[in-house]
């Protein structure tokens, strides 16, 4: 039996005897690696990692997650009262929503883990003594609505100056064993939000899903929103330090957030027919996709927003190779506020053989200014950050021409673009008689040899090719074999000296 083969699209491996499918073989193989590498300290007597240092670790991981979408009215950071600043009087703080207090940390099926410990924003605000009135609104299911709750809810919300509402997808709305064919979040939950807005206009909706939800049918119906994602066993503690003010949000969108599920490329394969999906999208899946056709989205990827602002500038991109290339900006934090900003870099290449995006992030840095802080920063391309894997090659490929760079802060907040040329990686193919006109143009002998048939064709050596618009485009897309189609015995001519000084370029 071999190592491994393939049947019906899936790849199974042997290993010890045993045949599976290759993909659970490298999970495996993930598992034991990660044993080895705590080997050394569990081999040590009476070993106990520090549960509260990996506690601030998840801590800190949640804090940079939190992705703050709007903030209408500066109706964020809220007012915790003597607790954050003494000579401040406190909001009266409603908290709506089981998610406060049952948080849904991770996802379902096999990410199922145990916590060290398990902190929820009403145990943060009760354990840092801010005061608030609680209703859980709904059930984490996707039962229908009940009433009482509903309407304990809403008066809770009547009393209040500010609501935070925890919404989002319980376990049972998304998980990795099934698809979800909506990117909607409950009914329920949607209508007590409108319920809750009618009573209180303050409102700020925190987010709790593994992927994106759809936020433009609801976003009417609250000042702030923050996309928290599953944010673990620290969650709370984030979401608060966040909410009142202790540090900036600074996390970015690694996913677009379109106006409707059915502007994903994806839908058009999805969910396939008779046991297969068809990729059909290629590279152009997410904001690929929606930049180059220029869908319009409810937020680009890359997007957050902050308690600070920023100014990105002088921007440069020096050729530090034939292809490589260092980006420099500079970044100024341009409030009173200290704060974190996510400097990106696409590469958007020019005229290119195959199809390709209008632009692909391709590096990025996150740096923290004080107010009024300016910093340099510099970011590295590679040569596989102008490349494409190329069918024809079988390879990365790297074209030679320009490529604008571009520096903002989301794909569709691009602060300025600068140029740079690469040589390219000069890979070419053998030319044949199957090579179209235009192949033979564009490969570095080849055009050397198409520039000696149009001499030999005005030295009536050769046939002369015909020279107008209509007759190069049916040229450039065909092979030269086929020039007999069109020029009769003097294409035949033509194609064999193509061919014959090819061979002594070549050798």
């Amino acid at each position: 039996m071999p190592p491994s083969y393939t049947d019906d699209q899936i790849v199974y491996a042997v290993r010890d005897g045993l045949i599976i499918p290759a993909q659970l073989d490298r999970m495996a193989q993930g598992m034991i690696d990660l044993v080895n590498k705590t080997r050394a300290a569990m081999s040590i007597d009476n070993y106990r990692f520090d549960v509260d240092a990996h506690d601030e670790v998840a801590h800190q991981a949640a804090i940079e997650s939190i992705v703050m979408l709007k903030n209408d009215d500066a109706i964020l950071p809220l007012n915790a009262g003597p607790v954050a600043n003494p000579s401040a009087t406190p909001q009266k703080i409603a908290v709506i929503g089981e998610f406060a207090r049952t948080p849904r940390y991770q996802g379902g099926g096999s990410s199922h883990i145990t916590p060290t410990k398990m902190t929820s924003f009403l145990d943060t605000l009760a354990e840092r003594g801010i005061k608030a009135d609680f209703a859980p609104g709904f059930t984490l299911d996707l039962e229908p609505a009940d009433p009482a709750l509903e309407s304990e809810a809403v008066e809770t919300a009547k009393n209040a100056d500010v609501v935070l509402m925890f919404l989002g997808l319980p376990e049972a709305a998304e998980s990795e064993g099934f698809d979800r064919d909506t990117l909607d979040m409950p009914a329920k939950q949607i209508a007590l939000l409108e319920q809750v807005a009618a009573a209180n206009q303050n409102v700020v909706v925190v987010l709790s899903n593994g992927s994106v939800v759809s936020v433009a049918p609801w976003a009417k119906n609250a000042k702030g929103i923050l996309e928290s994602w599953l944010l673990g066993q620290s969650g709370g503690p984030a979401l608060a330090d966040v909410i009142f003010g202790q540090v900036s949000p600074s996390g970015k969108l690694a996913q677009s957030i379109p106006l409707d599920i059915n502007d994903d490329p994806s839908m058009t394969n999805w969910p396939g027919e008779e046991g297969h999906v068809d990729y059909g999208e290629g590279v152009f899946v997410g904001y690929r996709y929606y930049d180059t056709y220029g869908k319009a989205v409810d937020y680009p990827f890359g997007y957050g927003l902050s308690y600070a602002t920023f100014e990105i500038a002088d921007v440069t991109a020096a050729k530090t190779g034939a292809n490589t290339a260092t980006v420099t900006a500079t970044v100024t934090n341009t409030s009173d506020v200290d704060a974190a900003e996510t400097v990106q870099v696409y590469v958007a290449p020019g005229k290119a053989d195959v199809a390709r995006p209008k632009h692909e992030l391709k590096g990025f840095t996150k740096v923290f200014l004080k107010a009024g802080e300016s910093k340099t920063v510099t970011i590295d391309l590679d040569e596989r950050a102008f490349a494409y894997w190329s069918e024809k090659y079988n390879d990365w490929h790297v074209e030679s021409g320009e490529y604008a760079i571009e520096v903002g802060t989301s794909s569709r907040d691009i602060a300025e673009t600068v140029t740079v040329a690469l040589d390219g990686d000069g890979k070419t193919q053998p030319l044949t008689e199957w090579s179209t006109y235009g192949e033979w143009e564009a490969d570095p002998f080849g055009a050397k040899i198409v520039a000696a048939v149009a001499a030999a064709g005005e030295a009536g050596e050769l046939p002369k090719l015909p020279d107008n618009a209509m007759m190069r485009m049916f040229l450039n897309s065909m092979p030269i074999n086929s020039l007999p189609t069109l020029l009769g015995e003097g294409g035949k001519k033509i194609a064999q000296f193509m061919v014959d000084e090819y061979a002594k370029l070549a050798k």
